[in-house]
């Protein structure tokens, strides 16, 4: 397997079981308790927008090994230490973006296929025990990244912005987040505990077909909206077998075109400043609709560009 596929993985796992929900499921999901976390990542994505990377390997070693340091607290987290692990996450992963644009498709569905399906066994794992699942997945990271030959990548400069891009990636990830945060909290559809070999088939799905049959973000919107209206109506129709099926597959199936898209940039400053949207603000106005037990507010929202789709279709045509 390559060696940068077990990196990227391993620190998606670190992302999904430790800083979304492990951290947050410790701390009883109190959004006073964990405001300074995407604080720290957008602090760490602009830093690395800014930063000029010299040596990306070795930064990416020494911020993994500060991971390490931090998840030996795990999960006796204060606030400083919040905002330090929102920085680290926030500053590596466009880095680590950057460095897997010089891999190709294959390589990603199968970093995000291995993820998922880890990630989907170990879920249901007590928020409060995944300390040694905190240790060993950014050492695996340092291991593996070590070993890794790391050659000299190509940049591309942009004039503009890929605002229209970053605002689709954007609203895929407040949809998902929105619906994901709810269900974390929702007693009556705990779906990865009751259909856990269906979730992880699911999501096995999803990645096969983005590999296969999926192309440009863009071109797949009325696809992907689909299929959050699908998983948005089986959550309020409390079909949990049906969510099960529908829900992972789209998760797959748009992160792997979303990722891919942000490999093709092949610029760490633009990288970082998506990431700013992407990853940290649209995440976390998700949480915060979660926390509240607003969801309907993300329904609204896809709903409006529901309705928008076939005029921004026909303006690009």
């Amino acid at each position: 397997m390559n060696l940068l596929v077990l990196v990227l993985s391993s620190q998606l796992l670190y992302y999904l079981l430790i800083a979304q929900t492990g951290v947050v499921g410790a701390f009883d999901s109190h959004i006073h308790d964990l405001y300074t976390l995407p604080i720290g990542g957008i602090i760490g994505s602009l830093l690395s927008a800014l930063w000029r990377h010299l040596d990306l390997k070795m930064e990416l070693m020494f911020l993994f090994g500060v991971q390490i340091m931090i998840s030996w607290f795990y999960p006796n987290y204060s606030l400083g230490v919040l905002l330090t692990l929102g920085f680290v996450v926030g500053y590596t992963t466009p880095i680590l973006i950057y460095i897997f644009s010089s891999q190709g498709k294959a390589q990603l569905a199968l970093g995000l296929a291995i993820s998922y399906a880890i990630g989907t066994a170990l879920y249901t794992y007590p928020f409060e025990e995944r300390r040694v699942i905190a240790l060993v997945l950014p050492l695996i990271s340092i291991i593996a990244l070590y070993f890794f030959d790391l050659k000299r990548l190509i940049v591309i400069k942009y004039k503009k912005f890929p605002w229209r891009i970053v605002a689709i990636m954007m609203l895929w990830i407040f949809a998902d987040s929105a619906l994901f945060e709810t269900l974390s909290r929702s007693g009556g559809m705990d779906i990865w505990s009751e259909y856990t070999g269906v979730i992880i088939v699911s999501h096995l799905v999803g990645v096969y077909g983005a590999y296969h049959f999926g192309d440009e973000l863009i071109k797949q919107i009325p696809l992907v909206l689909g299929l959050f209206v699908m998983s948005y109506l089986f959550y309020w129709l409390e079909i949990p077998l049906a969510l099960a099926i529908v829900y992972p597959v789209v998760i797959s199936y748009y992160n792997v075109l979303l990722f891919h898209k942000l490999m093709q940039l092949r610029n760490v400053r633009v990288i970082a400043l998506s990431m700013i949207g992407v990853g940290w603000i649209a995440t976390s106005a998700a949480n915060a609709i979660a926390i509240e037990h607003q969801l309907w507010i993300a329904a609204v929202v896809l709903g409006v560009f529901f309705l928008v789709v076939p005029f921004y279709f026909r303006r690009i045509s």
